[in-house]
């Protein structure tokens, strides 16, 4: 019994000659370069057809950040910009009529369960 004991002990310290493959390495990235990504993905994701929405977009980005003033644009990119704000303003009512429906629904929901 007590052999049995001291080969166990011999076969636990003894180094094998085995080889042990080493695990690949994983890149952690950091949590601001993850988010940044998935912004970079979002706006990507945004897909502008032509170039004159691309450009209608650029004007209106110009014209938030101050690079351009109100009497430079002449009056087809006004009115181009005009029609953008509107129908930026139309998206966002229908999305919040949206919201406020599904908040609307859940708490029938809920006062139903009650």
């Amino acid at each position: 019994m007590l052999e049995k004991i001291k080969e166990f002990f011999r076969n636990l310290f003894r180094k094998s000659n085995q080889k042990y493959l080493e695990a690949p390495k994983e890149i952690i990235e950091p949590e601001n370069n993850i988010q940044m990504s998935k912004n970079t993905e979002f706006k990507n994701s945004i897909i502008v057809d032509n170039e004159e929405e691309k450009r209608v977009l650029k004007l209106q980005k110009d014209f938030k950040a101050g690079l351009i003033e109100e009497e430079d644009l002449s009056e087809k990119d006004f009115e181009l910009l005009t029609n953008l704000y509107e129908n930026q303003i139309e998206k966002t009512k229908q999305s919040i009529q949206k919201y406020k429906n599904k908040i609307i629904s859940v708490k029938s929901k809920l006062a139903q369960n009650n």
